[in-house]
């Protein structure tokens, strides 16, 4: 690095009064623990990077020409962190501000977990939302789903929705007091919920669906899909027909529901 650019890089710094060297090695004691925050490139240091950045600006000052490139490998290593802060912050910003733009439209943006794109921004409109603004389901059929979804929520739907009522080897620990048979007692609900619904389906077959749909019917399979995961009828399926069944489908488990949360 030529001395032009070593002078560059220095000026970019705002040089914060230096801490008082207690010692003659470089373990470098303060002997002011109020020193002022220091701001670089409208970056608030850590505590640690401060120390750092004063004590690359002393080893710069040495006479020793050794000594001064390993402040200079120090400030380096200084600026690519603060790149990576100030990175981070811009994304965040980003970020929220297409969460609030998107969240008009009715759409939720959350990051992405695949590992090829972790972090990325990454759309999904709520299924009943979009039903609802679309005009073809009620706001009481809305509401009835937005019911269900907090039930579907609190049973932990990953190890599915109706476990057995009563299971003494399951020990829950999170909820407070009363968790447990608030639980059970929103399971038997749901239970008996679904059980309503897959009498008004007919594609309901139990034990002798040869699919997953037809084991617990599609209006049940609409319900858990679009009203308690919020996923959206173009991501169930590419065929216009198609989606018109799972829409016909979900409406008959939203009126169930309607009718079993007493919103009807």
């Amino acid at each position: 690095m030529s001395k032009a650019d070593r002078r560059k890089k220095r000026q970019r710094y705002a040089k914060p009064s230096l801490p008082r060297v207690i010692g003659a090695n470089d373990n470098i004691a303060v002997a002011n623990d109020n020193m002022a925050p220091v701001t670089i490139r409208g970056v608030t240091l850590t505590e640690g990077q401060a120390w750092r950045f004063a004590d690359a600006e002393r080893r710069i000052a040495d006479p020793d020409l050794a000594v001064q490139r390993s402040g200079h490998r120090m400030l380096e290593a200084l600026d690519a962190e603060l790149d990576a802060r100030i990175a981070d912050r811009a994304a965040a910003a980003d970020l929220e501000e297409l969460r609030g733009l998107e969240a008009l439209r009715g759409l939720t943006i959350g990051t992405s977990k695949h590992e090829a794109s972790k972090g990325a921004p990454r759309a999904s409109r709520d299924g009943l939302e979009t039903l609802l603004t679309a005009g073809s389901i009620t706001r009481t059929q809305h509401a009835a789903g937005l019911r269900y979804r907090d039930d579907y929520e609190l049973l932990d739907p990953g190890k599915s929705l109706t476990p057995p009522s009563i299971d003494q080897t399951r020990k829950i620990t999170r909820g407070g007091d009363g968790f447990a048979q608030k639980r059970r007692e929103r399971e038997e609900f749901v239970r008996d919920l679904e059980a309503m619904i897959q009498e008004e389906d007919r594609t309901f077959r139990g034990a002798l669906g040869r699919s997953d749909v037809e084991r617990i019917g599609r209006a049940v399979w609409a319900l858990r899909e679009i009203a308690g995961k919020g996923a959206n009828l173009l991501t169930l399926s590419s065929s216009g027909s198609t989606r018109t069944t799972i829409s016909e489908a979900l409406i008959v488990g939203l009126d169930c529901a309607a009718i079993a949360y007493g919103l009807e």
